[in-house]
């Protein structure tokens, strides 16, 4: 599930990937393809909130601390990338 919310002139994405028993992590154009982990929320879910300009495009994908890479079906789209898989597209 994936969220968003303009806050300040920006768009607040908070990113909710299914529960794993290992950590999880997103990864995307927004950190440089760099996985920043999902925290785990008072009710239990995993959660990553992201702040960008209103208008773009981000393409992300969540990853598992043993480096399974999967993917959210909340997305607007989504894209072959250069590994064979598709990334998620969200329009802001």
């Amino acid at each position: 599930m994936i969220t968003r919310r303009k806050r300040l002139g920006k768009v607040q994405v908070t990113f909710v990937p299914p529960t794993r028993e290992e950590p999880v992590f997103v990864a995307g154009s927004f950190n440089g393809w760099q996985p920043e982990p999902c925290k785990r929320a008072r009710d239990g879910s995993l959660r990553a909130t992201v702040s960008a300009e209103p208008g773009e495009t981000l393409e992300f994908r969540y990853v598992t601390a043993s480096g399974e890479w999967f993917d959210d079906e909340g997305a607007d789209e989504h894209v072959w990338n250069e590994h064979g898989t598709q990334n998620g597209l969200l329009h802001l």
